[in-house]
């Protein structure tokens, strides 16, 4: 039902639209059934009979075929939907809670979840039609018999009731069993990131795998096939319990409730034209609650992810110059500690950087030189202080886009395949100038706007994430150690080649480095200790 009610809330008209041609080939299929029974009754079947006999057949493969494709269609859409509605939220969420809530359960939302839906989704057809088969020729028993109707009534409550309560305990083993995925595939992420280091060391790889991976991997067996075991049993029993029904109707119901032979025999038909659609039902069943706890995990985490808000062009909020163009006023941010430390606190930070200012960030590790970058580049939100960009005040409804003006290079970089605008000439151009100063042009080209190969050393992948900053063309550029990792020819390019040739181009360039021997390259030097603004001077 909650899966119905998501596709209702998210597709009504072509909801309604698939579920009346479902609708009308669940009424043709128990309209088949009817007049065979009507037949059977009959002496001398008449000719009206045949007819819509083989009308009923005709309709029923028509509005069939017409209502699963669409159901398959609204299926697909639907999962789209939903992938892209959940990318885009986890993309307006802030860095910080996205940090609280965890890559891990994130992907499996995306990936498992979504996929159990796609598997429910695709069995929708035929629970529609089989329910409406179902309501028609219970509607027809109750014409033909009432009696018949009350008590196979009686007995369906009575089954339905106790199956739902034999199935709590395998729904509670299975939302367990979703649980410890999250956590499973977190340790396969560990497995295959560390799996070096696990290969040169024996004793820690068994370790891992005996006492991380191994409890988890059994929990979810048992707590699966414990789950899955009990549905067998309640699935097969109310199968066969649905023969001990038609049973009762031939050889025992007619004496007790003094029913005429005709009536048993139509009832009978009917009931045995139903096995299949009960059989169907009752084998979905597992599916469809799985799916159910999927949604509800995904509705979980949707509640934790922002909500996606209107565009708002960049240039629309910020004039197009100004100095300062960034400007700290009293700037600060906590981290909390562990049990009684009282944590890392940034700040109180003031600091102005000047349009075209290429501004070298130093310090210790620990001394708060990435909280300070994320702060700068409107990841993180500070506690206390205002932020301002060309004299307008970073807020909640314009930082989007003031992070718009940045580009930047973690020392923990993602590196994307594609290229920004790399389809223009001009740009395709300065991609091929920027691969030749860094030695990546024989390994690396540009074919139809992306990279043709990522499978590279992480300091030629770091390069190749050096040229895709430098095509994007920001106002303000942010470094985080690009040069820890590269070697000296390759910093001598960074320091004394790319960086001046951004500073000719005006933009402002903001590097954490640790290279005193090139600090003659800066126009400042900021150190930041323990969280504090230490200096802020021209080069040493």
């Amino acid at each position: 039902m909650n899966l119905f009610l998501y596709l209702f809330r998210q597709f009504r008209l072509r909801v309604l639209v698939a579920t009346l041609a479902g609708l009308v080939s669940g009424l043709s299929a128990a309209g088949i059934a009817v007049l065979i029974s009507r037949a059977l009754a009959a002496e001398k079947p008449e000719a009206l009979l045949g007819l819509l006999f083989f009308a009923c057949c005709l309709i029923h493969l028509v509005a069939k075929i017409y209502s699963e494709t669409r159901l398959l269609e609204l299926n697909q859409l639907s999962i789209a939907h939903l992938r892209m509605t959940l990318s885009r939220r986890i993309l307006a969420t802030p860095q910080a809670k996205l940090q609280v809530l965890g890559r891990q359960p994130l992907l499996n939302i995306l990936t498992r979840d979504v996929d159990s839906f796609t598997t429910a989704f695709q069995f929708m057809p035929i629970m529609i039609g089989n329910l409406v088969i179902l309501i028609a020729c219970f509607a027809y028993l109750l014409g033909l018999s009432p009696k018949l109707f009350l008590v196979f009534i009686a007995i369906l409550v009575a089954g339905v009731t106790l199956f739902r309560l034999a199935e709590r305990r395998p729904l509670s083993r299975l939302a367990a069993v979703r649980q410890q995925i999250d956590t499973l595939y977190t340790h396969f992420r560990a497995l295959i990131e560390g799996s070096r280091e696990l290969q040169l060391n024996r004793a820690r790889s068994e370790r891992f795998l005996e006492k991380v991976i191994a409890p988890v991997t059994e929990g979810v067996k048992t707590d699966f096939v414990a789950s899955m075991r009990t549905y067998i049993r309640v699935t097969n029993t109310a199968n066969i319990l649905f023969y001990v029904v038609i049973g009762a109707f031939v050889f025992g119901l007619p004496r007790l409730l003094a029913i005429p032979s005709s009536e048993i025999v139509a009832v009978t038909l009917i009931l045995l034209y139903l096995i299949r659609p009960v059989t169907e039902l009752i084998i979905i069943l597992p599916v469809v609650r799985q799916a159910g706890i999927a949604l509800g995990r995904i509705e979980q985490i949707s509640g934790d992810l922002a909500r996606i808000e209107p565009e708002v062009p960049a240039k629309a909020l910020f004039p197009a110059s100004g100095a300062p163009i960034l400007a700290f006023s009293g700037i600060r941010h906590r981290y909390s500690g562990g049990g009684d430390e009282p944590g890392f606190v940034l700040g109180p930070l003031d600091l102005e950087i000047a349009p075209g200012e290429t501004l070298f960030l130093v310090g210790g590790n620990g001394s708060g030189k990435s909280t300070f970058a994320m702060i700068l580049l409107g990841l993180f939100t500070p506690e206390a202080g205002t932020i301002r960009f060309r004299g307008v005040e970073v807020t909640e409804a314009n930082r989007d886009a003031y992070r718009q003006h940045f580009s930047a290079v973690f020392s923990d970089f993602h590196l994307f395949e594609q290229v920004m605008d790399a389809g223009d000439d001009a740009t395709a151009a300065r991609a091929a100038g920027y691969l030749a100063a860094l030695k990546m042009d024989h390994k690396v080209t540009i074919r139809d706007g992306a990279f043709s190969t990522l499978d590279l050393s992480t300091g030629q992948r770091k390069r190749l994430a050096l040229v895709s900053a430098y095509l994007e063309d920001r106002d303000i550029y942010l470094f985080d150690e690009w040069a820890a990792d590269q070697d000296p020819a390759f910093r001598r390019v960074f320091y004394e080649t790319l960086l001046p040739e951004l500073k000719a181009r005006g933009k402002t360039v903001i590097a954490i480095t640790h290279d005193e021997a090139y600090f003659a390259m800066a126009d400042r030097i900021v150190k930041l200790v323990d969280g504090k603004l230490a200096c802020g001077s021209g080069p040493a």
